[in-house]
């Protein structure tokens, strides 16, 4: 056989094989470094024997229980800083009469992002309002979830088709999703907070926090947290509120959906 024969057939070998990849289904479970949004749907399981994934798998929260108020949207004005600032003062001022000791006492490092801030009253009531990493983030993240631990099912069922011993009821078992995830949500700061401290603007802007504690005990590792943030443009107070509250409404689902895609990139084999 000649070298140009050779190439020839070496090519349409590589193509049969590229063409029969293409073609199967994407049964296998995800790769250990895959994004957890990757991760193929239920739909895509099949099997001769009909042992495929079932069930859903959700993501909880957390904690048990939040302080009162914190799923409502929160406002951080000028004076919450102010407010602060005075009560860091007071306290060195204390403690320089008890110690005896005079400018010993450096203010602690400050940040408004630090600040808690009041609920906004007239929004009370209202769910779309509401922090959205409370209910809508958890809920937005159960099929990326379900899809996650329906490749693991699929891995333990081919593990049970390949090896003696496995029963019929042992098969169904591995082919039952949890009804939870791992790795529980822990929604953060949902809030508008003033742009400048400075000056008689009412600029504020939108912020919303998560994160994932990943479920990474099982490799002997504390928790590691994939975090997500969004912070809107610095908007008006009056544009906040105009058009029954039109720009927090839109900026909300912005949000949901920036969190929503972070932390779906998180790697499969931490949820």
């Amino acid at each position: 056989m000649n070298t140009a024969a050779a190439l020839r057939r070496g090519a349409l070998g590589i193509a049969l094989l590229l063409t029969a990849c293409v073609t199967q289904p994407p049964l296998a479970a995800t790769q250990p470094d895959e994004a957890a949004a990757s991760a193929p749907a239920l739909s895509s399981y099949a099997a001769a024997d009909g042992l495929v994934p079932v069930g859903t798998t959700k993501v909880r929260l957390r904690g048990k229980s939040y302080p009162d108020g914190f799923d409502r949207l929160r406002i951080v004005r000028r004076d919450h800083t102010g407010r602060a600032v005075a009560a860091q003062v007071a306290l060195n001022v204390g403690l320089a009469a008890v110690t005896g000791r005079v400018g010993g006492f450096a203010a602690e490092g400050f940040s408004k992002d630090n600040l808690v801030g009041d609920p906004v009253l007239e929004l009370a009531g209202q769910p779309w309002a509401n922090n959205p990493g409370m209910k809508e983030l958890p809920e937005a993240l159960n099929e990326i979830a379900t899809r996650v631990y329906a490749a693991r099912a699929w891995k333990e069922l081919e593990r049970g088709r390949s090896e003696s011993g496995w029963t019929r009821e042992d098969m169904v078992a591995a082919a039952q999703l949890p009804a939870e995830a791992d790795a529980p949500i822990n929604p953060g700061a949902w809030r508008l907070v003033y742009e400048n401290l400075s000056g008689q603007d009412e600029l504020y802007r939108l912020q919303f926090s998560a994160g994932l504690a990943l479920a990474s005990l099982r490799f002997g590792l504390p928790p590691m947290p994939a975090n997500c943030f969004y912070q809107s443009e610095p908007v008006a107070w009056t544009t906040w509120q105009a058009d029954g509250w039109l720009r927090l409404r839109e900026e909300r689902a912005k949000a949901l959906a920036k969190c929503v895609e972070t932390l779906g990139q998180t790697k499969a084999r931490l949820w």
